[in-house]
């Protein structure tokens, strides 16, 4: 199966960034959270992107880890306290679904697990094992504009070995 059906391959290089810990949607989204943080501090820190967010929201358990990627000269003494990480990057299969919609959202991660599932090349990949997703559009305009919160779903690829 190589038709992409709606969908794409992207492969995201090994980057910096700056990482909410595992934490609660509350503790991250919430008042006085992680988001709040880097809103506060978004010029300073953030590595800004010709288009799309740069960042990314996985699970693990019951927690969930929010990455922002930040500049080269960002010290651990300016995202204190939180860490710096490097995000291994890998190869993504990456889908759009309306947020707000649980059958959208469903429905569009059983269509990409279908295609991995029947891909002659690649099978599902390593990290996160949750996938991951982030807001294309995190000022919201274009989603109000759209009637719909587009999020952004990745799941972790990796070449099929025979």
């Amino acid at each position: 199966m190589t038709k992409l059906q709606n969908m794409r391959i992207i492969e995201i290089p090994e980057f910096r960034a700056v990482s909410s810990g595992l934490k609660t949607f509350e503790e991250i989204f919430g008042a006085g959270g992680f988001s709040e943080w880097i809103d506060v501090r978004n010029v300073h820190l953030i590595q800004k992107q010709i288009y799309d967010e740069a960042g990314f929201l996985w699970h693990e358990g019951d927690k969930n880890i929010l990455i922002r990627a930040i500049k080269d000269n960002i010290t651990e003494h300016d995202t204190y306290p939180y860490e710096i990480i490097k995000f291994p990057g890998g190869m993504f299969l990456v889908a759009t679904a309306d947020e707000n919609d649980r059958d959208d959202l469903e429905e569009t991660v059983s269509c990409m697990m279908e295609w991995i599932k029947h891909s002659e090349i690649f099978e599902y990949g390593d990290f996160p094992k949750s996938g991951m997703c982030n807001m294309p559009n995190a000022d919201g305009v274009i989603d109000k504009a759209l009637g719909i919160a587009q999020q952004q779903i990745f799941l972790p690829l990796k070449f099929r070995t025979r």
